[in-house]
């Protein structure tokens, strides 16, 4: 897989998949705007040939192995 995942920081879910580079980030203006008190609580990670890496977060992050 490859592209970004948007994960729920309180249980580890993933809420949406996105393959454009352009429109993962932008989500996090939506969500800011429609529901913020999700946007606190939410991290962009992005999935390629490496282990991935967090590129946003809001609030305190957990860490967990992606392997």
């Amino acid at each position: 897989m490859e592209g970004f995942l948007l994960v729920d920081d309180r249980d580890g879910r993933v809420l949406g998949h996105f393959k454009d580079p352009i429109e993962a980030p932008r989500v996090f203006d939506v969500l800011e705007l429609e529901h913020p008190e999700l946007a606190r609580t939410v991290s962009l990670v992005r999935f390629d040939q490496r282990r991935g890496s967090i590129l946003g977060t809001e609030t305190s992050t957990r860490l967990a192995p992606l392997t």
